[in-house]
């Protein structure tokens, strides 16, 4: 499939984001939020979490990840061509995978009709991601703590706003705000990243979902990619 999930459609988009992004506030929603106000699920995941660092540890000392550049190199030209990812769910598919490496995460996130994807994110020694907004603002994205060095821990700014990881706690971003990060650290960041829907009144929900749902088809594309198959 040619272009970026991320790029295309960028007139439709950039109309959606405004018209999303004013029902919420504008300029004066928060960039960060605690997860259990707006993804209730993240009670369930948070009470899986044992089981799911187990999962996400044993995949990323067994397999090497893809770099960013592999998956989606337009956008990686942005952001960081090194980053490393895992898509455990995207656009509301699965990877076959999963189901051997992260089976418990698999099958909670499967049972939540709103969380889009489910990925694992790599951050190595040295590694920053560049100051850039997120495409699209029909999502928030969720973060959770799986491997965070204790020297210099990394971090990540969301326009004034800094969250340092921590392995087990979580937050929520609005990556529509400017964001970068950091690992100045000697270790590896190793987080569980979900994106699900942001909440919005009714209208808006549907016709983010319906947008959504019309890029489903990169789903097994993206999972390919970053599957190196």
């Amino acid at each position: 499939m040619k272009g970026s999930i991320s790029k295309n459609n960028a007139f439709l988009r950039n109309l959606l984001n405004k018209i999303f992004l004013s029902s919420v506030g504008g300029a004066r929603r928060p960039p960060l939020l605690a997860a259990n106000e707006v993804f209730p699920e993240s009670r369930v995941l948070e009470a899986h979490f044992t089981e799911i660092h187990q999962e996400i540890t044993t995949l990323i000392n067994k397999r090497q990840l893809t770099r960013y550049k592999d998956i989606d190199p337009v956008r990686a030209a942005e952001v960081s061509e090194n980053w490393k990812l895992y898509y455990a769910w995207f656009m509301w598919e699965e990877n076959e995978r999963a189901r051997t490496d992260c089976p418990t995460l698999l099958d909670l996130v499967k049972k939540m009709p709103n969380v889009i994807n489910a990925t694992v994110a790599v951050l190595e020694p040295k590694v920053t991601l560049a100051a850039h907004e997120g495409p699209y603002a029909g999502i928030l994205r969720y973060h959770i703590g799986i491997e965070v060095p204790e020297n210099k821990p990394p971090y990540i700014r969301v326009m004034n706003e800094y969250h340092t990881w921590q392995v087990g706690k979580s937050i929520v971003l609005d990556d529509c705000y400017e964001h970068e990060v950091y690992n100045e650290s000697d270790g590896q960041r190793v987080i569980l990243m979900i994106d699900f829907m942001r909440p919005m009144i009714a209208p808006l929900h549907f016709i983010n979902l319906c947008c959504l749902k019309m890029k489903k088809r990169w789903g097994g594309v993206m999972i390919d990619k970053a599957n190196n198959d």
